[in-house]
């Protein structure tokens, strides 16, 4: 959504807007002949933020938003249309939201405001109400509440057709449709806002609700082929002392390449299982088997990897990967192995 709170400006607004264009600020023009307003705090005239010429208002968020003329007696309508950045997807679930609020100034107020989703710029040459039925009516219970002038939220949850990427604000019921109210007590000075509900629109935005996560990127550590979960990778390089558990050499180097693979992937849990040679009692090398990991897993955790997510096995020399009795058996037994499975 382009310039959704109407922070951004082609000129500092000083008072109404006069000029019958389509655009009026960055991202939205009108959808018939009227003339939309643009309200900003720069403003040293009569289109301030907080006060100006329809009212006092401060901005929903930021310091800047847009008026438009939802009602008035002799029919004249304003409306604010914008093109979205990308067009809809088909069966794609959007939240279209915007906020409204009724001018101080304001002689009347009326019981509807709506929006209008569609493929292509629809605008009238006259300034009369556009489309005839919108995607969305907001109807209130009355055409005055408790409510009534301050800031309310229009939102609405639409399943596109796809390619829509236009959206229109403003009142789409003619007068005989539209409820309205007098509001006696209200301090109008400029002359149509006597016989007319001006509305201030602020934070219009839409979301996609059901946006499919984007893919991730294959995880590559050098060395070793594209990493996945539920498969099991020996680590190379990883060396302890002779009949000892204490990492030394180049296993600090090669443990580092996985911590940055293991950061890349959160949602994933890690399972750390040792092994020893054929050398040595059963529970010597059990015990054995189970510190070297452990000193894996220590080493993980030191460096930022949350302790929760790995779980830590000894096989001792139960699963020899080579049933040699040299020591390039040997070598290949002795063993730390990585295995990632989902959360």
């Amino acid at each position: 959504m382009p310039n959704g709170s109407f922070e951004e400006f082609f000129k500092c607004p000083g008072s109404y807007n006069y000029e019958i264009t389509e655009k009026f600020a960055p991202g939205w023009f009108s959808a018939n002949r009227g003339t939309p307003d643009l309200f900003n705090a720069c403003s040293k005239g009569d289109a301030g933020v907080p006060t100006n010429w329809a009212g006092f208002s401060k901005a929903y968020s930021g310091v800047g938003y847009a008026g438009i003329y939802c009602y008035t007696k002799n029919g004249y309508r304003e409306y604010l249309q914008t093109e979205l950045i990308e067009a809809m997807q088909a069966g794609g679930k959007y939240y279209i939201e915007f906020y409204y609020k009724l001018s101080s100034n304001s002689k009347y107020s009326i019981d509807r405001i709506g929006l209008a989703i569609a493929d292509s710029a629809k605008r009238r040459k006259d300034d009369f109400e556009v489309y005839g039925v919108p995607t969305y009516e907001l109807i209130l219970p009355a055409a005055y509440t408790r409510t009534t002038g301050v800031w309310a939220k229009c939102g609405y949850t639409y399943v596109a057709k796809g390619g829509e990427r236009y959206i229109t604000i403003g009142n789409f019921s003619n007068n005989a449709k539209t409820h309205t109210y007098h509001i006696h007590f209200s301090k109008a000075k400029e002359a149509m806002l006597n016989t007319s509900a001006y509305f201030f629109i602020d934070d219009v935005s839409v979301r996609r609700l059901d946006a499919a996560p984007k893919p991730e990127k294959p995880l590559v550590i050098a060395g070793y082929p594209e990493i996945k979960v539920n498969e099991v990778y020996v680590l190379k390089n990883i060396f302890f002392d002779f009949d000892s558990y204490r990492l030394i050499g180049d296993s600090f180097q090669e443990l580092d390449k996985w911590i940055k693979g293991i950061q890349a992937r959160p949602n994933w849990n890690i399972i750390l299982t040792g092994h020893t040679d054929e050398r040595g009692t059963d529970d010597y090398n059990l015990k054995l088997s189970e510190q070297r990991v452990k000193a894996v897993a220590d080493y993980l955790v030191e460096k930022g990897v949350d302790r929760e997510r790995i779980t830590v096995r000894g096989e001792g020399k139960r699963k020899p990967l080579s049933a040699g009795k040299d020591e390039a058996a040997h070598a290949l037994n002795r063993r730390v192995e990585i295995e990632f499975v989902n959360k």
